[in-house]
Order: structure tokens, then sequence, then C-alpha cells
């Protein structure tokens, strides 16, 4: 897991400086309204310490910053070049490279944990949600907001057509990495059924979790609360 984990990063790090654009050119700039709605759902207010784990470029950052006022925003990720590009769009931020599976950061340390995009890299899920939860300050959420499998036997075929074979070959003639961009469905088509997804998170310690569908299943916005004990 460990040397997978090292390849994630060393992709993302080749990435970096064409992400934001493919992000806007091959969502039809959709992850800029889920961004939005998973920000609501996480319930973050004035006066909350907010670490937004597998920050990238700090977009969710930008974000949060711009809808809620008097939040402390803390950026985390394990790919350095991602996040060199963040600290230059949000110089309001603080910024620390984190891996998820050994997060660097005290015991009950966050009111909020976002992780946009992020958590289908995470090697360990249930060490990752685990670490997760311990820096959440009790009665805190996470919010996953996460790539899933649309349903429906039309729109899903139409959807991996365009996930499987248009997106990578897009992706691959702007970024250079067209490994990249066929990593992306792969990690979605291999992420764990909402079953299985809503049983590890339990596992982690985590009191609830509750799932928010959006755009015909393409995105799905998962809230995790952590207990007050």
């Amino acid at each position: 897991m460990e040397q997978k984990s090292k390849e994630i990063q060393q992709m993302f790090d080749n990435i970096a400086g064409r992400y934001d654009l493919l992000n806007r050119l091959l969502s039809f700039r959709t992850d800029v309204r889920w961004r939005k709605k998973a920000i609501r759902l996480a319930e973050i207010k004035s006066g909350q310490t907010v670490l937004d784990l597998a920050c990238g470029t700090a977009d969710m950052m930008i974000e949060m910053n711009r809808r809620v006022g008097g939040i402390t925003l803390v950026g985390g990720d394990f790919s350095y070049n991602m996040m060199k590009i963040g600290q230059q769009k949000f110089s309001d931020g603080l910024f620390c490279v984190s891996d998820a599976h050994n997060l660097p950061y005290a015991d009950n340390s966050f009111d909020r944990i976002t992780i946009s995009f992020g958590f289908r890299n995470v090697t360990d899920k249930p060490k990752g949600l685990g670490e997760m939860r311990r820096v959440l300050k009790p009665g805190g959420r996470l919010c996953i907001l996460e790539f899933s499998q649309p349903e429906g036997p039309i729109f899903s075929r139409l959807y991996r057509l365009y996930f499987t074979k248009i997106l990578p070959f897009i992706g691959g003639i702007i970024s250079g990495d067209r490994k990249a961009y066929e990593y992306l469905p792969d990690s979605v088509y291999k992420f764990p059924k909402r079953d299985v997804y809503r049983k590890m998170i339990l596992d982690a310690g985590f009191a609830d979790a509750q799932f928010n569908p959006m755009t015909f299943g393409i995105c799905d916005a998962t809230i995790c609360i952590k207990g007050d004990a």
C-alpha cells in the first residue's frame, strides 16, 4: 500500500499545473456546484477550525472562505506540487504536507474536515477514516465529497463511456499524462459499494453516515458525524 500511495502522489505532482483547467473542462464546471452543496451539508460556521484534506490547489478552501466568514482554514495534501499551487491561489490558509494515513495533527483539533475527490486515493481507507475521526472534535463533521457510480441502465452506460474513454483521451492530451486520467475512472469503479462504505465509516468509530447523491448519482457528499463522547 505504501508503494501505491507513492505512485499516486507522484501522479498528482506531475499533473498539478493543468489540474484546475481539466477539472473545469471535464466536469463541465459541475464540480463548483458540488463543492457549494458539500459546504452547506458540512454545516460550517463562523469561528470554526476546518481541515481541508487532499486540499490540492485549494479550490475547496477558497469556496469555504467565500461562503463562510471568520473560519480558520488548514489545507493538507500529500502532493507538494498541488499544495504549492494552492498556497499561491489562497494566501490566507495554513498549509501542511499531510498523509491521510498518519495525520500530523493533535487529537480533537478540528470542528470540521472536508476531503474533496481525494478519499478514493487513500489506499488504506479504514486507517484514513480512523485518523480523520481522531483529529475531529467530538460532535464534529467529516464531509467526504467523492465521485460515485450513477444508477439507471441508460445513464450509467453513457457515463461509463464518457468516464472510461472520452475523459482519459481529453485529459491525456491536455495534461500529457493519459495514465492519470485512466486512473480516475478505475479508482471510482473500485470504490466500495454503499453498504460496505457505510460499514467502513461506522467501524472507524463514527456515530452516523449520511449519503447525499448529486447529479444522477455521479457524485456524493457523505457526512460522517463523530459522537459527542
